[in-house]
């Protein structure tokens, strides 16, 4: 969690937080009265929709705050304490469960032109039902309801300013890493979207296109109308000021995803990447170890800047600020670009010598990604997925090494592995794993990607370039870079046919690294 913020762009430090909660409207006081009622919203095809609000004391116009619910009841309850004390500072908040989630009718539109049209039928019945005022909207949510949020935002003139909290701003990315389905995360996300709700056809048409691998082209059509990243036009027309918070062992959006879309925004713009996994951050579990959550926290302050128009220093903060996983340092950076900016050449060696590692398709080793879904969590709490290197080796696990580092390694960005791949079949999936190694032979997990070939002919070497997601993580002086690549991870689907092999060119594999040294 990022625990204190900076005023300096592009600066690496620490600095006092701000302090303070949320800052409405002049007649608007901290604690005043609220009235709180249950309703149900017709929208605009017939739909009706659970939906919450809060009202403070007073004629108003006060400025307005729409909140679309996240994909299960947990991420939504963790914005509790938020509409509380909004609505006592004196905005009117609206909250409510998306179409097909709990006790909203309808199906599950994914974020789709329904969930979009729904956001603007809110804001229409706010305006016409409560103190609201027209020219002061904002929206505001997690998970799904930041996705939401901010493909609303791209079709509504009217909203003012959004705080979206661990988004997808490209869908099929998080289902899809290199060719590859992510399908233990896909089945869980399936399984609570069933349990929490009801699919469309065309919701569970696109799970089902994505588990099989079948028409491809279909289901990125329908991800991409669903992505906040091919909304940026509309978004940038207005420039409209977007707050994104995002982790950085999110299993569902990848590191790296939010800060592509940071750097296509032009208005307002910031993004916050902290420790943990998906809303681990802004997540009731981080409140518990931090009475306030800086995420959150910040979210409301960003809303207030520019639904209220007074300077409260929100906005002066630099475009991007993170927390990396293993230190407490908080540090600025100008965009996602300037992060990526120092890419280094890292030699390393594999234990066969210039020759190439053999193994054994669709085997998984002690490799691994870490538990899914609780590893975010477990690594926020400074425990990343762990493994001791010397027992990698094949047929299980190829390992390539660095020399060990002559100084400390400031890794900050995605890193970037190439290798050249021959399979006896004519398709494969393998795991590329980067990890921090101590002197013991101790692995800390730095990232991860699967890969995924199709369509080769056997025995036919095929050249890969593999980007993996973006990583923060400080490597001691001494400590050696390793790469492992081993057949499978329990997070994700291997296509490799049952009994064939992969051998990997040891003199063809390199990796690279955003690094700063020193």
């Amino acid at each position: 969690m990022l625990v204190s913020v900076l005023a300096a762009h592009g600066s690496v430090g620490h600095a006092a937080d701000y302090g303070g909660g949320p800052t409405a409207g002049s007649a608007a006081r901290d604690g005043q009265p609220v009235s709180v009622s249950a309703t149900t919203l017709t929208m605009r095809d017939g739909t009706r929709i659970a939906a919450e609000v809060h009202v403070p004391a007073g004629a108003g116009p006060h400025p307005l705050i729409v909140m679309p619910g996240a994909w299960w009841a947990m991420p939504q309850d963790t914005l509790l304490d938020d509409k509380k004390q909004l609505a006592a500072a004196g905005y009117v908040v609206v909250s409510y469960d998306p179409r097909g989630l709990r006790r909203s009718g309808g199906e599950i539109d994914m974020a789709g032109p329904l969930d979009v049209a729904d956001v603007s039928d809110v804001i229409t019945w706010a305006l016409a039902h409560t103190p609201a005022d027209e020219r002061k909207i904002g929206l505001y949510s997690s998970s799904y309801g930041a996705a939401v949020s901010l493909n609303a935002a791209a079709h509504d003139a009217r909203v003012t300013a959004v705080s979206a909290m661990c988004p997808w701003t490209d869908l099929f990315d998080s289902f899809v890493h290199n060719n590859t389905y992510a399908g233990t995360i896909a089945t869980f996300q399936a399984a609570i979207g069933a349990l929490n709700g009801r699919m469309s056809p065309a919701t569970r048409q696109a799970f089902e296109s994505l588990r099989t691998g079948r028409d491809t082209a279909g289901v990125r059509a329908w991800a991409l109308e669903r992505s906040p990243r091919a909304l940026v036009g509309a978004l940038n027309a207005r420039r409209t000021p977007v707050f994104m918070a995002g982790e950085w062992n999110d299993p569902l959006v990848p590191a790296g995803q939010t800060g592509r879309l940071l750097d296509q925004l032009s208005g307002p713009k910031q993004l916050w990447m902290s420790p943990g996994g998906h809303g681990d951050s802004s997540s009731r579990e981080a409140t518990l170890l931090q009475p306030q959550s800086a995420v959150r926290h910040h979210a409301t302050r960003w809303l207030g800047r520019f639904l209220l128009g007074r300077p409260n220093g929100a906005d002066r903060l630099a475009p991007l600020m993170l927390r990396p996983r293993n230190t407490e340092r908080v540090e600025t950076y100008p965009s996602w670009s300037a992060l990526e900016r120092s890419p280094r050449a890292v030699p390393v060696r594999a234990h066969s010598g210039d020759g190439s590692q053999r193994l054994l398709a669709g085997l998984d080793s002690p490799a691994d990604s870490g538990l899914f879904p609780v590893a975010g969590l477990i690594d926020r709490l400074g425990l990343p997925p762990t493994t001791v290197l010397p027992p990698l080796a094949p047929p299980l696990a190829a390992v390539w090494r660095s020399a060990p580092l002559s100084s400390r390694w400031s890794l900050r960005g995605s890193p970037r592995v190439h290798t050249r791949v021959t399979s006896t079949g004519g398709r494969g999936t393998f795991v590329v794993y980067l990890y921090d190694v101590d002197a013991l032979g101790v692995a800390r997990l730095v990232s991860h990607a699967p890969y995924t070939f199709t369509g080769v002919t056997p025995g036919t070497p095929v050249e890969v370039d593999l980007p993996m997601p973006a990583a923060a993580w400080d490597v001691a002086p001494g400590h050696q870079l390793a790469l492992v690549v081993d057949g499978g991870d329990h997070r994700y689907t291997s296509v490799s046919p049952l009994g064939s092999s992969m051998s990997f060119s040891a003199a063809a594999t390199r990796l690279s690294v955003p690094a700063r040294t020193g």
